[in-house]
C-alpha cells in the first residue's frame, strides 16, 4: 500500500477506448477523476540494476514480491517495477543514495525514499489501506455474526415490545375514550359554568328585589320583636301562675296532674317561642349584613353616578359646542355650497356659450376660407382684367394716336363725322372679341357687401364673447388662487399643529426622543412631499429603514394620535396596531388610548394583555360547541367594584 500510494485507486479498463468512456461520462456528469490502466496499452519496466541483492537490507523488486493474475501482470510492474523494498530505514537511506535516489525504496514498516531524495515516513492507521482491510473484513464478519445473534435476540425482545405496544395502545385508546368523555364534560362544566354566570346574573337583577325585601324584613323584625315582647309578657305570666299553682298544688293534690300537663305544654310554647326568637335574631343578623352590603353597592353606585353625570354634563357642554361649530361649518358649507353651484352654473353656461362660440368660429373659418379663395379668384380675375384693361387701354391710346397720326382727328370728330365701318368684318371680328372678354369675366356677386356686413357683425359678437369668457376664465383663476391661498394658510395651521402634538406624543410614548414633520418644499405646500425624521432617545436615526418594527409601529401610532388631537374623530376602531410592540411599550400605548378617551371612543381589536387591562369592557367570541359561536361580555369597572379593586 505505501508503495503503491494513491496507485492503488486506480481503475483497470481493457483498452484505451474503455477508459476514454469512463472518462467522459465522469466530465458529464460532474463526478469528479480517476486514473485508468488499460490492460492493452500499459507496458511495465522493471529495474535492471544486478547488484541490488548486494546491498545490505535488501529484500527485493516490489512487482517481483507480489503475485497476481498474468492479465495484470503489466500494470504490477508499470506500477512497482520500479520500487525496492528494503528491511529498514537505514538500509533504505543507503541504498537510495548508492544509486543517486534514481528509484523508490519502500520500507516494511512503511517508511518511503522517494526518487530526488525526499523521504515519507510517520505513524499510520492500521487499516488505512485497501489491501490491509483483508483481515478487518473478517473481523468484521465475526461481529456481523455476533450482531445478527444480538439482532435475532433484540427481534425476540422487539416481539415482546410490539405486543405489549399492541397492549398499550388498547390503553391508550381507553384513555382517548376516557379523554373524550372529560371533554363532553369539560363542555358540559363550561355549559354550567354559563348557566352560573346567566344565574350571577339574574341574582344581580335580583338586587332590587333585595332591597324590597329588606324593607319586608325590617317590617317582620319589628313584628318578631313585638312577639318576643308578647312572649316574654306571657313567660312573666306563665311564671307567676306557675307559682301560684305551686301553692295551690300543696292544697290540689288532685289537680297536680293536669297542672303538670298544662306546665309541659307552656315549657314547650316557650321553648317554641325560644326558638322562634332565635331564628329571628339569625335572619335579622344575616338581613343586616345584606342590609350593609346593599348600602355599600349603593353609595358606591351613587359615587359613579355623580362621576357619570358630571361626565355627562361635561359631554353635553362640549356637544353644545360642538352643535354650535357644527351649525356654523354647515352654514359656511351652504354658502360654499350656493357659491359653488352658482360658479358651476356659470362656467356651465360660459362652457355652452363656449362651444357655441367655437363651432360658430368655426363655421366662420370655413366661410373665411371659402371667401379668401373666392376673393384670391376675384383678385386673379381682377388683375387679369387690369391687365387687359391696360392692354385695352393702349390700344385705345394708340388708336387716338394713330386716328390722330394718320387722320389727324379727335375721338368727337371721328365720332361725330363717322357714319358706317367701312370694314364690317373685321368690327363684328372685333365685337366678337370683345364679347369672349366679357363672357370670360364671368358674373359678378352682387350681394358679396351685404354677406361682409353679416359676417362682420357675427364677429364682432362673437369676439364680445370671447372677451366675455376670457374675462370669466381670469376671476375663475383669481377665484381658485384664493382658494388655493386659503387651503395653504389652513394647511400651514394644522401641520404646525400636527407636528408639535407628533413631537409631544412621541416623546411620550419613547419616554424621550425627538420627532418631526418636514416639508420638502415649503413653497408648494399642497404639492409638497412630507419627511418625517425620528430620533428614538440614545439613538442617531438618519433612515427609517433602520428603526425596529416595533419603532416603526409606535412612530405610526404618534403620529395617528397627533392628528387626533388635531381634529378628533368620535369614533375609532384599531386592529392589532400594536401588535410588533414589546409589554413595556404597549402598556404606554394603553396608557395613552385611556386619556384620549375623553374626545374619541375607541374600539380595539387586540390579543395584548396590557391593551385588554384598560378597557372599559372586554368582549370575547367563544364556539363552546362545533359551529356555534357565542359572546362573552365583562365589564371591568363593576368587577372590580364587586371584588373591592380600586385603581
Amino acid at each position: 500500500e505505501t508503495a503503491l500510494g494513491n496507485a492503488v485507486q486506480n481503475i483497470v479498463c481493457d483498452t484505451p477506448s474503455d477508459a476514454k468512456a469512463a472518462i467522459r461520462y465522469l466530465q458529464r456528469e460532474h463526478l469528479g477523476r480517476a486514473t485508468f490502466q488499460p490492460i492493452s496499452a500499459v507496458k511495465g519496466k522493471v529495474l535492471e540494476e544486478t547488484d541490488l541483492a548486494d546491498h545490505p537490507g535488501f529484500l527485493g523488486i516490489a512487482s517481483d514480491l507480489i503475485s497476481c493474475d498474468e492479465a495484470y501482470g503489466e500494470i504490477m510492474r508499470s506500477l512497482l517495477g520500479r520500487t525496492v523494498v528494503t528491511e529498514d530505514l537505514d538500509s533504505a537511506v543507503s541504498l537510495a543514495k548508492a544509486y543517486q535516489y534514481k528509484f523508490k525504496v519502500v520500507t516494511l514498516d512503511g517508511q518511503v525514499v522517494n526518487p530526488g531524495g525526499s523521504m515519507t515516513g510517520g505513524s499510520q492507521a492500521k487499516t488505512a489501506g485497501l489491501l490491509t482491510r483483508g483481515s478487518e473484513i473478517e473481523k468484521l464478519r465475526e461481529k456481523a455474526e455476533r450482531l445478527e445473534k444480538q439482532c435475532a435476540a433484540m427481534e425476540e425482545d422487539y416481539q415482546n415490545a410490539d405486543r405489549n405496544l399492541c397492549e398499550l395502545k388498547i390503553q391508550l385508546d381507553s384513555l382517548k375514550d376516557e379523554s373524550a368523555q372529560m371533554a363532553q364534560d369539560r363542555i358540559r362544566f363550561l355549559g354550567d359554568l354559563q348557566l352560573a354566570k346567566e344565574q350571577y346574573e339574574t341574582e344581580l337583577s335580583a338586587r332590587d328585589a333585595l332591597a324590597e325585601e329588606q324593607d319586608s324584613a325590617a317590617k317582620r323584625l319589628e313584628a318578631f320583636r313585638a312577639e318576643e315582647q308578647r312572649a316574654e309578657e306571657e313567660t312573666v305570666r306563665l311564671q307567676q301562675e306557675s307559682e301560684t299553682l305551686r301553692q295551690m298544688l300543696a292544697e290540689l293534690g288532685e289537680q297536680r296532674e293536669l297542672l303538670n300537663r298544662r306546665r309541659e305544654e307552656i315549657g314547650q310554647s316557650i321553648s317554641k317561642l325560644t326558638l322562634e326568637l332565635h331564628d329571628a335574631n339569625k335572619d335579622l343578623t344575616i338581613r343586616t349584613q345584606s342590609m350593609n352590603l346593599l348600602k355599600a353597592q349603593l353609595i358606591s353606585q351613587e359615587n359613579k353616578e355623580k362621576e357619570l353625570d358630571d361626565e355627562i354634563a361635561q359631554i353635553e357642554s362640549q356637544n353644545n359646542e360642538l352643535r354650535k361649530t357644527i351649525e356654523d361649518l354647515k352654514q359656511q358649507a351652504k354658502t360654499l355650497k350656493d357659491r359653488s353651484a352658482s360658479q358651476k352654473q356659470l362656467i356651465l353656461s360660459l362652457q355652452q356659450e363656449r362651444a357655441q362660440a367655437e363651432e360658430s368660429s368655426t363655421a366662420l373659418r370655413a366661410k373665411e376660407r371659402d371667401k379668401s379663395a373666392a376673393r384670391e379668384q376675384l383678385g386673379g380675375e381682377k388683375a387679369r382684367l387690369e391687365e387687359r384693361k391696360q392692354t385695352m387701354e393702349t390700344e385705345y391710346d394708340d388708336t387716338l394716336s394713330k386716328l390722330y397720326d394718320e387722320y389727324q382727328l379727335t375721338l368727337r370728330e371721328a365720332q361725330s363725322d363717322y357714319a358706317k365701318t367701312e370694314e364690317p368684318t373685321a368690327a363684328r371680328k372685333q365685337l366678337a372679341e370683345i364679347r369672349g372678354k366679357i363672357r370670360v369675366l364671368g358674373t359678378v356677386n352682387l350681394s358679396a357687401i351685404e354677406e361682409y356686413k353679416e359676417v362682420n357683425e357675427r364677429y364682432t359678437f362673437l369676439s364680445a364673447q370671447l372677451s366675455d369668457v376670457e374675462q370669466s376664465k381670469v376671476e375663475l383663476n383669481k377665484l381658485i388662487a384664493e382658494l388655493t391661498d386659503k387651503m395653504a394658510k389652513r394647511f400651514r395651521e394644522q401641520f404646525s399643529k400636527i407636528n408639535q402634538y407628533f413631537d409631544e406624543t412621541f416623546r411620550e410614548l419613547f419616554d424621550g426622543g425627538k420627532a418631526e414633520l418636514i416639508l420638502e418644499d415649503p413653497a408648494d405646500v399642497l404639492e409638497s412631499n412630507i419627511e418625517i425624521r425620528l430620533q428614538p432617545p440614545g439613538k442617531n436615526v438618519k433612515r427609517m429603514d433602520a428603526l425596529s418594527g416595533g419603532e416603526k409601529g409606535l412612530s405610526a401610532i404618534s403620529l395617528l394620535f397627533a392628528i387626533l388631537k388635531v381634529n378628533p374623530a368620535p369614533f375609532c376602531i384599531f386592529d392589532e396596531v400594536e401588535a410588533a410592540l414589546d409589554d413595556a411599550n404597549v402598556g404606554r400605548y394603553a396608557q395613552y388610548v385611556r386619556r384620549m378617551t375623553k374626545n374619541t371612543q375607541f374600539i380595539l381589536i387586540t390579543h395584548r394583555r396590557g391593551t385588554m387591562e384598560e378597557a372599559d369592557v372586554l368582549y370575547g367570541i367563544t364556539m363552546q360547541e362545533q359551529g356555534v359561536s357565542k359572546l362573552l361580555e365583562l365589564k371591568t369597572a363593576e368587577i372590580a367594584n364587586r371584588l373591592g379593586i380600586t385603581g
